[in-house]
């Protein structure tokens, strides 16, 4: 039997026995202190171009190394057509991607001398390939509370020696959280992997907070195949993600705009925010929102959250990859009246949202401005994804 076909039986059967009942450690939070995830400022008032100097120009060989991997990832028909483009084009497709973020990947391919279509190619890998888990709760009292794990790396390779995919164990160095910073205030922090200029994960405080997951669907690529060839009216995920969360003031505000604008691709946007009942899944594909799914929706039912994992939430996760049924035993196990971002932490170390591929998870509360990260790992054995 061929690798890959005993992975995807091994993921099979661990789907099946792990969706039976949660599998939540009772003190995973607080992780070890050397989990934690390093913090640096991104001043906005900078130049765009050096923004990131600081942060991608000592690690310019560890970015190279694992945007080769990144390219490695995509199958072979796709690379051929993104690369056979970027060959020929890969400044001007830097152009016209929106300002100030086409000048911030300028300026690291600048700082660190990575040629400019790959730099393109990783900022919009996670349009691409990425299984991730995000939960937006209440507790009781009205609190509400965000928390995501980020999964990458699937089917690079495995790393023998490690029991592990080899991508994730080379995203995981290049992580850090990030304050951004305007006229000296603090206007959002986020968890980075240097060299990446989009938002996948991020909070204000006293507004929103918001995370990605990738929605696959049969039109994964094409929507970026016509925006590099002349259409670029659609948006990229995670740079719209990050100027909502620069420019847009309040949870409504946020919601509104991320359910209208037009995209390149489909995606799950799940957003959060600091008054009871905010908090919504948000299932894109090009031109519109399909069936917003809001906290509100949950409390009506008898629920305290939303949780997406890379299904659309009015269908079943498939058999070989159930991470949500083991999420939601777990969630209710913890009771609306305990949730808080520790027992957040805690369900999303629970296998199998916490497997191979999890490189970090973040906890976040919008009414106190908290907001943590913490590296991931999950031994052997343990789900590949």
């Amino acid at each position: 039997m061929k690798v890959s076909a005993l992975v995807l039986v091994l993921a099979a059967v661990a789907g099946l026995c792990s969706a039976e009942h949660c599998k939540m450690p009772q003190n995973a939070y607080p992780p070890p202190a050397a989990n934690a995830l390093r913090w640096v400022d991104i001043n906005l008032d900078d130049d765009p171009l050096n923004r990131w100097t600081a942060v991608v120009q000592p690690m310019s060989k560890q970015i190279l190394d694992m945007i080769n991997s990144v390219v490695e990832l995509l199958p072979a028909g796709l690379r051929a057509k993104l690369m056979q483009r970027l060959d020929k084009r890969a400044p001007e497709l830097v152009a016209a991607m929106p300002y100030p973020y086409n000048q911030e990947i300028l300026g690291i391919s600048q700082a660190t001398g990575i040629d400019l279509g790959l730099l393109f190619l990783y900022n919009v890998a996670y349009e691409l390939e990425g299984v991730c888990t995000s939960i937006v709760a209440q507790n009781t009292d009205g609190s509400v509370y965000h928390a995501r794990n980020l999964d990458f790396g699937l089917f690079l390779g495995i790393d023998k020696a490690n029991q592990s995919w080899r991508l994730t164990e080379k995203l995981r160095p290049l992580l850090f959280n990030a304050r951004f910073l305007r006229g000296g205030q603090n206007i959002y922090n986020a968890t980075y992997y240097a060299g990446y200029v989009g938002l996948l994960t991020g909070a204000k405080k006293a507004g929103f907070s918001i995370s990605v997951d990738t929605r696959f669907d049969d039109n994964l690529d094409e929507g970026l195949i016509k925006w590099m060839d002349g259409d670029t009216s659609g948006s990229f995920l995670s740079l719209l993600t990050r100027s909502v969360m620069e420019n847009n003031a309040t949870y409504e505000d946020a919601y509104t705009t991320l359910n209208a604008v037009k995209m390149i691709g489909p995606s799950y946007i799940i957003l959060g925010g600091y008054k009871p009942a905010q908090g919504a899944v948000i299932t894109r594909e090009e031109a519109k929102s399909l069936f917003p799914w809001t906290l509100q929706m949950s409390l009506n039912n008898g629920s305290f959250f939303v949780l997406e994992t890379n299904y659309d939430h009015w269908t079943h996760d498939p058999f070989y990859d159930d991470r949500r049924t083991p999420a939601e035993k777990c969630l209710n196990e913890v009771t609306a009246a305990n949730i808080s971002p520790e027992k957040l932490f805690n369900v999303l170390s629970g296998r199998p949202n916490l497997n191979m591929l999890t490189t970090y998870t973040t906890i976040m509360d919008v009414a106190s401005g908290r907001f943590e990260a913490y590296l991931q790992f999950c031994e052997w054995p343990c789900a590949p994804w």
